[in-house]
């Protein structure tokens, strides 16, 4: 009975432990357009205060489904994001702009496609991290998968506004650019108004 008590104890610090994760950036992202099928949507983030522009998310639908990230107000390009998103297919492959290295360095996302839910993989620069969520729902948790602790986490901020949809992201670590979040964000929202709207 000791050994349970301790267990469990050990297992509420735990948790109370992560749920103190220190919060280093938090950003207010807009979805700017409503989209028919199969198109994707326009995102403008914003600071916490959500009055500050800092990145614009711009998508293209051809051939193949891109997103173009500029910063504000340089309105220069820091990042793209390129593949299929659209239905069962999923290919996506990004490159972000490092200033200190002056060179583009190249990061992959991946969909578990045996999971029911949609679940993401990332690699970029030797950094892997994975994704959770519950079924349809905008709340995603990204966790950096050797050490499995919680990296970021975002999802709408108002479910009953639905003329301007926005996002609140939280950030706990500086272990990837913030730009890999816009992505998941920008991927996992058009996939789940893809799904809700079929």
């Amino acid at each position: 009975m000791k050994l349970f008590c301790f267990l469990l104890l050990l297992i509420i610090t735990i948790e109370y432990i992560q749920s103190k994760k220190t919060l280093l950036r938090t950003y207010t992202i807009h979805r700017d357009n409503i989209v028919k099928a199969n198109e994707l949507s326009a995102y403008t983030v914003y600071d916490s205060s959500g009055k500050n522009i800092l990145y614009r998310l711009k998508p293209t639908s051809t051939d193949i489904d891109t997103v173009v990230v500029t910063d504000h107000p340089g309105k220069n390009m820091v990042a793209n994001l390129e593949g299929e998103w659209i239905a069962k297919v999923f290919h996506v492959t990004f490159s972000i702009y490092d200033k200190k290295l002056n060179e583009w360095i190249d990061g992959i996302i991946k969909k578990d496609l045996k999971e029911i839910k949609d679940k993401y993989s990332v690699e970029w620069n030797s950094k892997y991290l994975n994704t959770k969520s519950k079924f349809f729902s905008s709340k995603m948790q990204v966790y950096n998968t050797q050490q499995k602790e919680l990296v970021a986490e975002f999802g709408h901020r108002d479910w009953f506004n639905s003329g301007n949809i926005v996002f609140t992201l939280k950030i706990y670590s500086d272990q990837v650019p913030d730009i890999i979040y816009f992505f998941l964000l920008a991927i996992n929202d058009h996939r789940i108004q893809e799904a809700t709207s079929g």
